[in-house]
């Protein structure tokens, strides 16, 4: 689910309160120049739309991948040799982004609660006031007048049915002031101000915490009572009884605002508003445009600049992928910049002993499906390359038109984690030598796009209520690969009265590391064609023994090392640069299926590491062994090749 802080990160937070405190300062100067009161309510009402648009408006500058500036202790870890990590005690708070969208979260349900107080206290006041007939004639407003001992000023409000509450006192005023005062709120009711109050009540609920909407929205409603004023003087034509009116409503102890409902008069814009009556500005239209041209030209440019100065960073999609996708699989200080639109990848973990902060620069090739198919380090420190380079070989890329055959990517290891003690690893889960057919009764699949999912669902043409099978899971398996290497195939079993019923599984991305779906790691059995329990969850089994050839020709099984004395044309493989530079060595084994003629004919992979199971296959395809022979006619062999990866021996070649 997309939150506030995916649109609006803290960063563009921050960007935007400046920017609007640019624009309301430049705009609060401007309006020493524009003195009519419908222009300053124009102008007003538009600074304060424009900086509720700004974020949705305004473009985006996307910045370059760059790594974090290093602090002293970061910069003398990577630079000189690795030093023993300083226990440091853990804090007890840590602060998250999510806590910031709560506090305003928190204080725009306060402030909206603070409004919804004021529309029942409004509603109690005007239930327990008296009706009046209206104090001066006038028809084409359906408005109900009151007379109430709870109030201390005029008060308007409401849309369809608007009321208009008047003090008690009210009737004690002469009759020129009576006229003038519901003259004033009359207006307010024609105008329909009270939809305005309560649009520039919700946008304060919404932007609470920054003082220039504040500031806009008191300019704003001193701006409006002024327009009103001098509407109501020219409907009186009594200047003289509507400052009368103005002093006799302050000489009274008026209450704060009864939000949201606008009162007649607050005592701080007294001055302001006894001035502008008596000082009525008379300006041309020419003059009045041409004032409001001037001063919006000054903030538009106000606006430019601060953008130009305090801009936005766009979030990539990629970026937002991967913050989504990394959640808790990430070390603590550890920050991706993926530098392409991510499908899915692997956590990255602090390699147990590195103490060490630094950034590793990764130039990763990509297939034609997105998958990382090799990858080297560009820079960063030795320490961490290897688990930021195991990572990586797991990633993928979404492929488009714009997908390029190559990203650059950069990890920031930025917070050494503490020296903590492992615990000891139990004893390794037994593989399983068997299958058994089982009903299956739910398929689930996790980690996956709908169109991805969907995609999956019509290769394997399964549902629930089919027999799962040792040939059925072999053919899930090749169908699964097909698609994506990294989607996992497993599934658990459960035992009822009718038979086994089986749950089958499909995951994809990080829920399983590459290094486990590779073979045999730490006495856990991977989700490779070797079988075995995965955290629990019953993984793919043995592959069955290759068919009979189509052709009629015999086949026989012989063991690996019998069948290595008859090879006659051995090719050495090439030891993959990335593998040497993230010195990992091992076996690659194969079954292989080998012809009459001494060629390989197929080849199926066991186990082995990414990095070297492409090297791997293309030297063993142009292995040739003595032909077979059994009662003197050729045979096909079944057998296993290992292939042995030495980086001893490979680095004293060299």
């Amino acid at each position: 689910m997309t939150t506030l802080l995916e649109i609006l990160p803290f960063d563009n937070l921050l960007a935007w309160f400046v920017q609007v405190l640019i624009l309301v300062g430049v705009g609060a100067v401007g309006m020493l120049a524009l003195r009519h009161p419908r222009a300053r309510l124009w102008f007003w009402q538009a600074v304060l739309l424009a900086a509720v648009l700004l974020p949705f408006v305004e473009p985006r500058r996307v910045a370059p991948p760059s790594p974090p500036i290093p602090t002293k202790a970061s910069f003398f870890a990577t630079a000189t040799t690795a030093r023993p990590a300083i226990p440091v005690a853990p804090s007890p708070f840590e602060w998250r982004p999510e806590y910031l969208l709560w506090i305003l979260a928190a204080g725009a349900t306060l402030r909206f609660a603070w409004i919804a107080a004021g529309l029942i206290r409004l509603r109690h006041y005007r239930r327990d006031a008296r009706r009046v007939d209206s104090p001066i004639p006038f028809e084409g407003a359906n408005v109900r007048w009151y007379v109430s001992d709870r109030i201390a000023g005029p008060v308007t409000f409401g849309w369809i049915k608007p009321t208009i509450l008047l003090p008690t006192h009210f009737l004690e005023f002469d009759a020129e002031v009576r006229e003038a005062i519901a003259s004033h709120e009359l207006i307010h009711v024609l105008r329909h101000d009270w939809l305005y109050v309560i649009a520039g009540e919700l946008i304060r609920c919404a932007l609470w915490f920054h003082p220039a909407i504040w500031y806009v929205l008191g300019q704003v409603q001193l701006a409006r009572e002024q327009v009103v004023d001098l509407e109501a003087v020219r409907l009186t034509r009594k200047r003289r009884s509507y400052l009368d009116a103005l002093v006799a409503v302050a000489a009274r102890s008026l209450q704060p605002d009864v939000a949201p409902a606008p009162l007649f008069l607050k005592k701080r814009q007294l001055a302001v508003r006894v001035a502008a009556v008596l000082k009525e500005t008379s300006m041309s239209i020419p003059r009045i445009v041409a004032s409001v041209t001037a001063v919006s030209t000054a903030a538009v440019a106000a606006v430019a600049v601060a953008i130009w100065i305090f801009p936005m960073q766009a979030q990539t999609q990629s970026e937002t992928r991967s913050s989504v996708l990394a959640g808790a699989l990430d070390s603590a200080g550890i920050v991706v910049e993926a530098g392409g639109t991510l499908m899915h990848r692997n956590g990255i973990t602090y390699p147990r002993g590195a103490n060490v902060t630094g950034t590793v620069v990764i130039d990763a090739t990509l297939n034609q499906k997105g998958e990382v198919v090799d990858a080297r380090v560009l820079s960063g420190p030795n320490e961490l390359r290897r688990s930021a380079l195991e990572s990586v070989l797991g990633w993928h890329y979404a492929t488009d038109t714009s997908a390029p055959p190559s990203v650059q990517i950069s990890i920031h290891f930025n917070q050494a984690p503490p020296e903590v003690k492992l615990p000891t690893p139990g004893t390794p889960t037994p593989a399983r030598s068997g299958f058994s057919a089982g009903t299956i009764r739910d398929i689930q699949f996790s980690g996956m796009t709908p169109d991805l999912e969907r995609q999956l669902k019509q290769r394997i043409g399964l549902s629930p209520g089919d027999l799962l099978t040792s040939d059925t899971m072999g053919r899930i398996s090749a169908a699964a690969r097909s698609i994506d290497e990294h989607i996992v195939v497993g599934f658990s079993r459960e035992s009822r009265n009718s038979g086994d019923s089986v749950t089958l599984r499909l995951s994809l991305g990080p829920q399983i590391p590459t290094a486990v779906r590779a073979g045999v790691v730490g006495g856990v059995v991977g989700s490779g064609p070797v079988g075995g329990v995965v955290g629990g969850v019953e993984s793919m089994p043995p592959p069955p023994p290759p068919a009979p050839s189509p052709d009629g020709v015999q086949r026989v099984r012989v063991g690996g090392q019998v069948q290595a004395t008859n090879l006659v044309n051995k090719v050495m493989p090439v030891y993959p640069p990335m593998a040497k530079q993230a010195r990992i060595s091992g076996t690659v084994r194969f079954n292989a299926t080998i012809a009459t003629d001494g060629t390989i004919k197929e080849l199926q992979l066991v186990s082995g590491h990414p990095l070297m199971v492409q090297s791997a296959t293309e030297a063993v395809k142009q292995w040739v062994y003595k032909p077979t022979l059994l009662n003197g006619a050729p045979v096909e062999v079944i057998t296993t090749i290992d292939v042995n990866f030495t980086l001893a021996q490979e680095l004293e070649q060299q």
